[in-house]
């Protein structure tokens, strides 16, 4: 596992709040294994398998982080694995999204917004200050840690533009649930 990986997973543990923006795939700490084995072509997929199970126990956690997500659309339709992965994964993404910890909305496809973002973003608060906020951007093969005020606060505005053109949690569950329903 790559350091600057390694550096993530720590501000992850720490985190009082995640709030993540994912455009094309689900985020790793909602994913099934067997959508993490169907997005996984690599020698380490066991290991990335393990890492991945391992960073969802902090959803179950008591003293877990508040988890926020916005998740494009496309990111619900992208056909990854067979149709019964993605039925499957959808509803666990439904029944995750009870939870009271988590958050998770939808920008549907058809939102009339000037709102968009091709890139993904997560904003760590570690603590209740603003300026405690860490913002994590993931390349392919490095990752960049932005924590300057003027960083954080324009990734915060980002963030509460794209929430604005999300659905509701109520309705993005709702969505999730009709486009698994379309998988059967």
């Amino acid at each position: 596992m790559p350091d600057w990986f390694r550096q993530h997973l720590d501000l992850e543990a720490d985190a009082a709040e995640i709030r993540w923006y994912q455009s094309e795939v689900i985020p790793g700490i909602l994913q099934t294994e067997p959508y993490i084995r169907a997005i996984i072509d690599r020698e380490d997929v066991e290991q990335q398998v393990e890492v991945r199970l391992e960073r969802q126990k902090a959803i179950d956690r008591p003293d877990g982080p508040e988890l926020n997500f916005i998740l494009s659309e496309s990111a619900l339709r992208r056909n990854l694995g067979d149709r019964l992965t993605m039925r499957e994964h959808l509803s666990h993404i439904a029944a995750i999204a009870n939870r009271l910890n988590i958050t998770i909305q939808v920008v549907p496809l058809d939102a009339e917004t000037y709102v968009v973002s091709s890139f993904n973003f997560i904003i760590l608060r570690l603590g209740e200050e603003v300026a405690s906020d860490v913002v994590y951007l993931e390349t392919f093969t490095d990752a960049d840690y932005l924590d300057s005020p003027e960083a954080v606060r324009a990734y915060n505005r980002h963030w509460n533009r794209l929430r604005g053109a999300a659905l509701w949690p109520a309705e993005s569950r709702r969505l999730i649930l009709r486009i698994a329903d379309e998988m059967k």
